[in-house]
C-alpha cells in the first residue's frame, strides 16, 4: 500500500508539472484568433494596429525583464512559493482581459501576466531539473513541450471558438490557471539544494563543474532567433488568413493548434532523437523544417496547403524547448539551476516580443507571404551552416 501511494503521489507530481507546463503556451497565443476583432473594436486609438499585436507579445517582454529576478528568486527562497505566486498571479492578470474595456488596461493586464508567466516557465522546468536525471529528464522534458503543444491546440482552438463569439471571451480560457493551483500546492514538493561550498560528502567526491558561460550564452541565442521564428505564425498568420478568402476565427484557432499539436507529438519524440544526435544537431533539424514548412506558407493559396506548411514547421518547432532546456539544466549545478533557467526564459520571450517589432515593417514592405518565404529560405540557410 505504501508503494501504491508512492507511485499515485509521483503519477499526480509529473501530472501538475505537465498541466502547469501547458499553462506557458496559451500564455500569449490564445487571444490570436481575436486579434483582427480586437483591431476593428480599438481602431479609433492611435496606433491600434500594432497595439493590438503587441498584446500579443508584451507579456514576453515583462517575461524577459523579470525572469533572471524570478530566478534568484526561486533559488534564494524557494521553488514551490514562487510557483504558487505565479500560478495564481497568472489567472487573475490573464482573466482580466475579458472585463476591461480599456486597450491600455488589458496591455497593463498582459504585462502583468508576464510577470507570472516568469515565474512558471522557470520555476516548472528548474523543478523538472531537480526531480529527474538522465534519460528520464530527457522523457520529462519531451513530455513537457508535448503538454504545452496539447494544450496549444485545446486552447487556441477554444480561443477560435470563443472568438467568434466575442473578442472577450478567449480571456476566459487564462481561468485555467486555478484548476491547476491546487496540484501546485499540494502534490509538488521542495527540493533539498546544497549550497556552493556547502560541507557536504557528496559535493566532495563529485563536485559540479563550473558553468561554461559562453556556450550558455550560445544557447540562450538559439532559443531567441528559434521563439522569434515560431511566433510569427500567431502574430502573423491571422493576418494573412484573412487575405485567403471567408476563413473564420475557428478555422485560424484550429490552423495555429494543428502546428503545437504536431509540435507535442515531435516534442515526444526528443527523448528518442536526443540519443541518436547532438544537441546543435537537434537545432540543425529544427531550422531546416520550420524553413521548409514557411516556404510552404509562402506558395500557399488554400487553407489545406497552409496547414501541411504548419505541419512541418511545427514537427520543427517540437524540437527546440526540450532541446535547449535539457542543454542548458545539464550544465549547470542544481544550487544556480534557477538563475540559468530564469535566463533561458529571457531570451525565449525577447524573441516572442521583439518578433512582431522587428518583422512589422518588414510585413509593411514585403507582405506577410514574402516575409514567410524569406525567412524559411534563411532558415534553410543555417540548417545547411550547421
Amino acid at each position: 500500500m505504501h508503494q501504491d501511494e508512492r507511485n499515485i503521489h509521483s503519477f499526480l507530481l509529473v501530472t501538475t508539472l505537465l498541466l502547469g507546463s501547458t499553462m506557458t503556451v496559451m500564455a500569449g497565443a490564445t487571444i490570436a484568433p481575436a486579434l483582427p476583432q480586437m483591431n476593428a473594436f480599438f481602431q479609433g486609438i492611435p496606433h491600434a494596429n500594432l497595439l493590438v499585436k503587441l498584446l500579443l507579445s508584451v507579456h514576453a517582454l515583462f517575461i524577459a525583464i523579470s525572469a533572471p529576478f524570478i530566478g534568484m528568486m526561486i533559488d534564494r527562497f524557494g521553488r514551490k512559493p514562487v510557483l504558487i505566486t505565479s500560478v495564481a498571479l497568472y489567472g487573475i492578470a490573464g482573466g482580466s482581459g475579458f472585463f476591461l474595456d480599456s486597450l491600455y488596461t488589458i496591455i497593463l493586464g498582459r504585462a502583468l501576466l508576464g510577470v507570472s508567466v516568469a515565474g512558471i516557465m522557470s520555476g516548472f522546468t528548474t523543478l523538472i531539473g531537480d526531480y529527474f536525471s538522465g534519460e528520464k529528464l530527457n522523457k520529462v522534458m519531451g513530455l513537457q513541450s508535448a503538454f504545452a503543444g496539447f494544450g496549444g491546440l485545446v486552447f487556441l482552438t477554444a480561443g477560435g471558438y470563443l472568438a467568434d463569439l466575442g473578442w472577450r471571451y478567449p480571456f476566459l480560457i487564462y481561468f485555467f490557471a486555478f484548476l491547476v493551483l491546487p496540484g501546485v500546492a499540494a502534490f509538488l514538493y521542495e527540493p533539498h539544494i546544497e549550497k556552493d561550498g556547502q560541507d557536504n560528502p557528496k559535493n566532495k567526491i563529485a563536485p559540479h563543474p563550473p558553468a561554461p558561460l559562453k556556450l550558455i550564452l550560445a544557447i540562450y541565442f538559439l532559443a531567441f532567433l528559434g521563439m522569434l521564428i515560431f511566433y510569427m505564425v500567431p502574430v502573423q498568420l491571422p493576418f494573412y488568413m484573412k487575405t485567403m478568402g471567408n476563413i473564420s476565427n475557428t478555422k485560424i484557432g484550429i490552423a495555429i493548434g494543428v502546428m503545437t499539436l504536431v509540435g507535442a507529438l515531435s516534442s515526444m519524440q526528443f527523448k528518442k532523437i536526443r540519443t541518436k544526435l547532438a544537441h546543435p544537431h537537434i537545432f540543425m533539424l529544427f531550422s531546416l523544417l520550420m524553413g521548409v514548412g514557411y516556404i510552404m506558407l509562402f506558395l500557399a493559396e488554400t487553407y489545406g496547403i497552409i496547414i501541411m506548411g504548419l505541419i512541418i514547421a511545427g514537427a520543427g518547432f517540437g524540437l527546440l524547448m526540450p532541446n535547449v532546456n535539457v542543454w542548458v539544466v545539464s550544465l549547470v549545478a542544481p544550487s544556480v539551476r534557477g538563475k540559468f533557467v530564469g535566463g533561458l526564459t529571457t531570451f525565449f520571450l525577447l524573441g516572442q516580443f521583439i518578433s512582431p517589432l522587428l518583422l512589422e515593417p518588414v510585413v509593411r514592405k514585403i507582405g506577410i507571404g514574402n516575409c514567410f518565404g524569406l525567412t524559411g529560405a534563411l532558415l534553410i540557410a543555417i540548417a545547411v551552416g550547421f
